[in-house]
């Protein structure tokens, strides 16, 4: 693999040298930006540095018309062969052994094998009588099995479930999960590894990802973020555009409803000059249905929405009739993984007035403690597309990997 850095005074300058020198099969690693030293360390230029790398004998499978590309260049992601038609298509994260594969369609979200439901049958059967637990739209089966005739768990299980209650998450999941694998479980005298091992493999299986947006040129992708105040959307809205408008190379428009907060405006019009992409601003439901016919010729809307507290009903409601005056809209529910159990059981309450379809975790790198990341997917049942750790846009986001929420969640377990 060849590695080369790339410095531009802007990113687009960036990207246009790597792509010059490493067309289109290159992956980007990394993208910070700075000052040029100038005397004394002062008054240097502005300047930005791109990390790209490309195999040393590129797959000539990999190479797409550029639109269809967005999938594989996304930050975080390999450039991967093209798949057969109709076929679920791989998404590898770099230093990931890989993401699971997931079929983002409707009805195949609606799909859980038996673990999962037998995972969900334990939780609703310990969360009956609650009113902590949002109870969302899906049910779990109703039959997937008899439990076993013993049900204390060994101490490795018990060790594992005492972590993942420690990792903040829910704890009747926490043992609906470690109960589903003994319940399972073939070899009662199985080492701590490898029932490790199964919890591990029991959590993704029931956790869903989806994949990032692809591009066929007819009718744009419209998303929107919505969430509380405080949680990033409009940062996180930065880096997907960013990502997808310099790295994948897609036609992006930027709407913005957030015309409340002080300086929002401002921030997001910022961002979209930097980035190289057009803003809108929507006050009224027809103005953001306005803005979105304006733009039938790019392939990604996004808009960004105020945020608010779940109890600000006037607020969600304003939100959720803007959001209504657009068909075919995907609402992604942004959430800080520091959310504490309650809070995030009010905000999922609260939000589904408004609805959403996908989730994404931000600030990541603010907590050590991960298990509220399933918990939200338990919560919800809605699949997570991305994950963000920090503020620097447009890296410190990458496509979400079911394989890794578990790692974080599990650690040294």
């Amino acid at each position: 693999m060849k590695v080369k850095r790339f410095v531009g005074e802007t990113i687009q300058e960036a990207v246009a040298q790597v792509r010059d020198e490493f067309g289109p099969d290159a992956v980007i690693l990394d993208t910070r930006s700075g000052r040029r030293r100038g005397l004394w360390g002062l008054f240097g230029k502005r300047q930005v540095q791109v990390v790209a790398a490309l195999e040393a004998e590129p797959n000539m499978a990999s190479i797409r018309p550029r639109k269809r590309k967005a999938r594989e260049n996304l930050k975080g992601t390999e450039v991967a062969p093209a798949p057969p038609e109709n076929s679920v298509n791989p998404l590898n994260l770099v230093g990931s052994p890989g993401t699971q594969q997931v079929d983002s369609s409707p009805r195949a979200l609606e799909v859980e094998s038996r673990p999962a439901k037998l995972v969900w049958q334990m939780y609703q059967e310990a969360a009956k009588g609650s009113d902590k637990v949002y109870d969302g739209k899906s049910s779990a089966a109703s039959e997937v099995g008899a439990a076993r005739e013993d049900v204390t768990l060994p101490s490795p299980l018990i060790r594992i479930e005492k972590r993942l209650v420690e990792s903040e998450m829910d704890e009747k999941l926490a043992k609906a999960i470690v109960q589903s694998v003994w319940n399972d479980i073939d070899d009662p005298l199985a080492s701590p590894e490898e029932l490790a091992r199964l919890v591990a493999e029991r959590m993704a299986a029931i956790l869903r990802c989806v994949p990032p947006w692809e591009f066929d040129g007819s009718l744009p992708k419209v998303v929107a973020l919505v969430g509380p105040t405080g949680v990033g959307k409009t940062t996180t809205l930065a880096k997907i555009a960013a990502n997808y408008s310099i790295i994948a190379g897609a036609d992006v428009g930027l709407i913005t409803l957030d015309t409340h907060r002080i300086a929002a405006v401002d921030q997001l019009r910022t961002y979209a000059q930097i980035i190289g992409i057009p803003l809108k601003v929507a006050e009224t439901a027809q103005e953001v249905k306005e803005a979105v016919r304006g733009w039938s010729r790019k392939d990604l809307i996004l808009i960004d929405t105020a945020g608010m507290s779940q109890r600000d009903t006037q607020g969600l409601r304003y939100v959720e009739a803007a959001l209504e005056s657009v068909t075919d809209i995907e609402r992604h529910l942004v959430f800080s993984a520091t959310t504490r159990y309650r809070d995030l059981v009010d905000i999922i309450r609260r939000f589904d007035e408004v609805g959403f379809e996908r989730l994404i975790a931000t600030k990541l790198d603010e907590t050590t403690s991960y298990g509220i990341l399933l918990t939200a997917y338990a919560l919800t049942r809605k699949p997570y597309s991305f994950l963000a750790d920090g503020q620097a846009v447009p890296e410190c986001i990458q496509a979400a990997d079911c394989r890794q929420i578990v790692e974080l969640i599990l650690g040294d377990a």
